[in-house]
């Protein structure tokens, strides 16, 4: 992966980011994360007891059982910019403008990833879709006279 646009691509395309999956431990997670994250022996569990990790734009969770149970990107300001993780290496710009509803959804025809309209999360100011990697991908108007959609978060939960 080359860039947090590129890992976000792919992350939509194969529902994993690097060598970060659903169903890994806390250990491993925080492992390849260098240690410190509190995804293997939480200090302070939420009151669900799950434990949630961010490193830039990129942001994972455990559950009570220390199972990674959610991964995805969100934006890291109101200005609706990405950060790239800087503990697993991302290269390229550290941080980066949204990108456009059609840039993305392009991106993933050039790969041969399929993807569906969501309507379960699409509503007035939100679009969102479905990609066969079950990676929910939401777009937002950054302003309310904007005409343009551009990405705002997207996630991989194993409730689904």
């Amino acid at each position: 992966m080359n860039t947090v646009l590129d890992s976000m691509i792919s992350f939509a395309a194969t529902g994993e980011i690097g060598a970060f999956r659903l169903g890994m431990s806390g250990e491993e997670a925080d492992l390849l994360l260098g240690g410190g994250t509190d995804l293997a022996t939480p200090a302070l569990p939420s009151p669900g007891g799950a434990v949630g990790f961010k490193d830039g734009s990129l942001e994972m969770w455990v559950d009570p059982d220390l199972t990674v149970f959610l991964l995805g990107f969100d934006a890291v300001d109101v200005q609706g910019r990405f950060a790239a993780p800087s503990r697993i290496g991302v290269a390229g710009r550290a941080v980066i403008q949204a990108p456009s509803r059609e840039a993305v959804l392009d991106r993933l025809d050039q790969l041969g990833c399929a993807w569906r309209r969501d309507d379960t999360l699409t509503f007035d100011d939100q679009f969102a879709v479905r990609t066969e990697a079950d990676v929910s991908m939401v777009f937002t108007r950054p302003g309310p006279s904007a005409n343009e959609w551009v990405l705002a978060s997207l996630y991989r939960s194993a409730s689904r």
